[in-house]
């Protein structure tokens, strides 16, 4: 096992996690599960000018709901969330309920 004391102090820390991994017959690495982030199934690997491997996730987003991501929509989401949390929501019975407070509200 390498030790961490020489590792650069710009990337490393005493609260990162270290595990000892081995090289498989074809030079496979077997990444913990607990190491992997959500949603990742590639890597980019990285070697940097000392030797260090850096093997950064790439976490890819469907084309169809990269609008939710948007600052916009996370936003929106947000707000919804503290007006649920608040209280500041009204249920209603049916969708013509919802429409006929809606006109009530509109010719007010």
């Amino acid at each position: 096992m390498i030790p961490l004391d020489g590792i650069s102090v710009l990337w490393y820390n005493e609260a990162m996690v270290s595990k000892e991994i081995k090289l498989g017959k074809r030079n496979q690495v077997t990444i913990p599960r607990d190491f992997i982030p959500k949603g990742a199934r590639e890597f980019q690997c990285v070697k940097q000018e000392d030797g260090t491997l850096l093997l950064i996730p790439e976490i890819r987003i469907p084309a169809t709901q990269e609008y939710f991501w948007t600052r916009r929509w996370q936003e929106g989401e947000r707000e919804a969330s503290e007006d649920i949390h608040s209280g500041r929501i009204r249920r209603h019975a049916s969708a013509d309920a919802l429409l006929a407070r809606l006109e009530q509200k509109r010719k007010k």
